[in-house]
């Protein structure tokens, strides 16, 4: 509407008018609100999406730390099973050339005794 169409208006038209137009303005100052929540609400769940987001990335190097840990202690134990493994091999080892140092000591004995006997 022009100024000279709004100066032929009745007082009452005029105040319609007015009513009408605080009626929209409260609807859209309401509608305002709800989008600000609305939006609040995906910033929050944005947010949180970037927490899990990070929160994953951490547990997942979490996880290979303690995969790299349970492989570094398996590899510890395999490596002392073998140097026990080692050493007792190496101990029946030495066991079995002391005792074949005492047959053959012992038959080199028996053979100098028989060629003595004779």
């Amino acid at each position: 509407m022009t100024d000279k169409e709004f100066k032929r208006l009745k007082r009452s038209d005029l105040i319609y008018i007015i009513y009408e137009y605080q009626k929209k303005q409260e609807e859209l100052m309401k509608e305002n609100e709800e989008l600000r929540e609305k939006l609040k609400e995906k910033e929050l769940k944005i947010s949180n999406a970037g927490s899990l987001a990070e929160v994953a990335a951490k547990l997942n190097g979490l996880f290979e730390a303690a995969q790299q840990t349970a492989d570094d202690y398996l590899s510890q134990l395999e490596n002392t099973a073998s140097a026990e493994a080692e050493k007792k091999a190496e101990a029946i080892i030495r066991e079995a050339e002391k005792k074949a140092r005492e047959i053959i000591s012992g038959a080199e004995k028996g053979s100098l005794s028989d060629i003595n006997d004779d």
